[in-house]
C-alpha cells in the first residue's frame, strides 16, 4: 500500500520530522519508518492508530480513503507552539502581544 507510505511521508515532513524521531515515538527503528513510507511494510492496527492520534488526521486519512485532512493537522508545529505560548499567557499580555500584531500589520502596509 504505496499511497499509505506517501501519506505518512507528506505528513512527517510537514511536521519537519526525521523519520528516526518518528521512529522513537511510534517505538520502531527508523529503517522500520522507511520501510513503511515505501510500501515495503504496513505497520500495525495499533501504530497506525498512533499514528493518526500524533498527526491528528483519521485512520481513513492515512489509508487513502478520503481526502479530508483535520484542519490542525495543516497548522505548522511552530505554529501551535506559538499558540499554546500565547495561551499560557495573562489576559494582560495577551492583550499587549495582540496590540503589537496590530501594529506590525499596520506598519507592513
Amino acid at each position: 500500500m504505496k499511497i499509505f507510505g506517501e501519506t505518512l511521508r507528506t505528513l512527517r515532513e510537514r511536521h519537519d520530522m526525521t523519520q528516526e524521531a518518528l521512529g522513537k515515538i511510534l517505538n520502531v527503528t527508523q529503517s522500520t519508518i522507511a520501510y513503511y513510507e515505501s510500501g515495503k511494510k504496513q505497520p500495525t492496527l495499533e501504530t497506525l492508530l498512533i499514528i493518526a492520534d500524533y498527526f491528528e488526521v483519521s485512520t481513513d486519512y492515512l489509508l487513502n480513503r478520503t481526502n479530508s485532512i483535520s484542519a490542525a493537522s495543516k497548522i505548522p508545529k511552530s505554529d501551535i507552539e506559538l499558540l499554546n505560548k500565547i495561551n499560557n499567557l495573562s489576559d494582560k499580555n495577551r492583550k499587549e502581544i495582540e496590540s503589537y500584531i496590530s501594529y506590525k500589520e499596520d506598519s507592513s502596509k
